[in-house]
């Protein structure tokens, strides 16, 4: 070949370009090699584990907040106090609501991908070994066995069979006759659907993840969910309802002084008609359409109207004041004109607090540019007074109650459950219930027969004892069935482990 002639890779004659390409079937097949791999389960289990880490250590931002430009606003506002500079960064990462992003449910589809697949690829191995299992296995391994015992009894072969068979069927346990070795050998096990166990916690792991991602999809969760009693207020999220608070009445514990009761007089409306209506508590939600409102706190609020110039009304309603200034001195809550690009923050003392300026009932009017620290413009209003603001006009005319809801819809919860239940029964199944397998041989021996069991499983006590005691019972029945005195012995129940030991856990023959 000359210097600069490249390499071409040659088409065969009549060979067309389709039976170059790789099949789906391959493709498919590759990917499924993959997901089933179990270092890319593992890689997906720790990303999971970081997100999830990240999602703790770092606040999270309520669902209802995220939709709301105002209450996003206000809780940005307190981020601040806490994360600094770093607050744009994380909120512009999706840090402050991880558990719905868009990287949280494409990793958690990965992991669910990912144990389906793990799973089905074992399904085979363990249909095979609770449906067709290995009923023969050679002699030696009744002298290698993790654990084994022999009988001697002075009945012939075929009658020591049929007397162990029976013994052992009387025992609850599963009865295979070795059809392989005459006749004289037997297959036994307990709790052969035991390793399904594992399918079930496998299967719940996914419905768990499914259950997470509808929630998360098609359901919302607000858990600030704000009513100035007698304001109506939408409660969004498609769900065409409207809520109002009808009245809201709290009870004290007179010696302590602390809260023991407050209920909210609840009333919901769908195109101007009410649907339901409930006085609601902390454990007395109301329910419609799947939609749940959880009595959450309480606080003051401030009735406010504004218009601009001329004269249309821009906002008129209650202002949660349910942010606490750093000293504690005052409280506030924040309004935001979209359209007008201004927050309005309505800011009164505490309970209790003295705040030079502010007398009791009164609240001070703040007006900033959205986005930025500079105030444009204040005043202190009393009630039923007005003021103008930053061309806009901002009346104040009480303070009233306001109670905040948690309001969800959580569609997921019924496959949570079924998930849960499946992973209680996968976790039982598989530690209190484990398949045990003990083979039986029966050969002739000078004084009539010799019954030999023998298990490769895993020993633990229960199942040390119970094989122990399956040894003295074929002792004490079969070697008294002819003549009493008849020489019959039970060998030692041992777990020492050969070098050539019999039937590994996946039904091969070793040894």
């Amino acid at each position: 070949m000359h210097k600069g002639v490249s390499r071409r890779a040659v088409r065969p004659a009549g060979q067309s370009s389709d039976d170059l390409d790789v099949s789906v079937g391959q493709v498919f097949g590759g990917l499924y090699r993959f997901l089933y791999n179990k270092r890319v389960g593992l890689t997906l289990i720790l990303a999971m584990c970081a997100l999830s880490f990240v999602g703790v250590m770092i606040q999270q931002m309520p669902a209802g907040v995220r939709d709301d430009a105002e209450a996003r606003a206000g809780w940005l506002d307190q981020a601040r106090g806490v994360y600094g500079g770093w607050t744009g960064v994380l909120d512009f990462v999706g840090a402050f609501h991880i558990f719905s992003s868009p990287v949280w449910l494409a990793t958690m589809a990965l992991l669910a991908l990912s144990i389906a697949a793990c799973t089905t690829h074992r399904l085979p191995l363990l249909w095979k070994a609770a449906f067709r299992p290995q009923t023969h296995v050679r002699p030696r391994f009744f002298d290698h066995a993790r654990m084994r015992a022999s009988v001697e009894s002075p009945l012939p072969p075929d009658e020591a069979m049929e007397a162990a068979r029976g013994l052992l069927e009387r025992r609850r346990t599963r009865v295979i006759v070795d059809e392989r070795s005459g006749g004289r050998g037997l297959y036994v096990d307990q709790n052969h659907l035991a390793p399904f166990g594992t399918v079930a916690a496998h299967a719940a792991f996914i419905l768990i993840m499914v259950a997470f991602a509808v929630s998360s999809v098609a359901g919302f969760r607000e858990e600030a969910f704000n009513l100035t009693v007698g304001v109506p207020e939408e409660v969004g999220h498609g769900t065409g309802l409207t809520a109002r608070a009808d009245s809201f009445t709290d009870a004290y514990d007179q010696e302590t002084g602390s809260p023991i009761d407050y209920v909210s007089d609840l009333t919901l409306m769908r195109d101007g008609e009410e649907v339901a209506r409930q006085d609601v508590r902390v454990n007395e939600p109301l329910i419609i359409d799947g939609v749940y409102f959880h009595q959450a706190s309480f606080g003051i609020a401030a009735v406010v109207d504004i218009t601009d110039e001329a004269g249309k009304t821009l906002f008129e309603g209650g202002v949660p004041l349910q942010w606490a200034t750093d000293d504690g001195a005052q409280q506030y809550g924040v309004h935001i004109l979209e359209e007008q690009q201004l927050e309005i923050f309505v800011i009164s003392a505490a309970s209790g607090q003295r705040v030079p300026g502010l007398q009791s009932g009164q609240v001070r009017v703040e007006v900033y540019p959205l986005g930025s620290e500079t105030m444009q413009d204040r005043a202190v209003l009393d009630p039923g007074e007005r003021a103008e603001l930053s061309g806009i006009e901002i009346g104040f005319d009480r303070e009233q109650k306001f109670t905040t809801m948690i309001v969800k819809k959580d569609p997921g919860a019924p496959i949570m459950w079924i998930g849960c239940a499946l992973l209680a029964i996968g976790t039982c199944l598989t530690m209190f219930f484990r398949h045990h397998r003990i083979w039986v041989r029966v050969s002739e021996s000078e004084g009539g027969s010799r019954i030999k069991i023998a298990s490769p499983d895993q020993t633990d006590a229960a199942f040390r004892r119970r094989f122990g005691e399956l040894a003295d019972e074929l002792a004490r029945v079969i070697g008294h069935e002819r003549a009493a005195g008849c020489e019959h012995t039970a060998d030692d129940v041992t777990s020492e482990t050969a070098e050539t030991a019999a039937v590994g856990g996946n039904g091969k023959k070793v040894g």
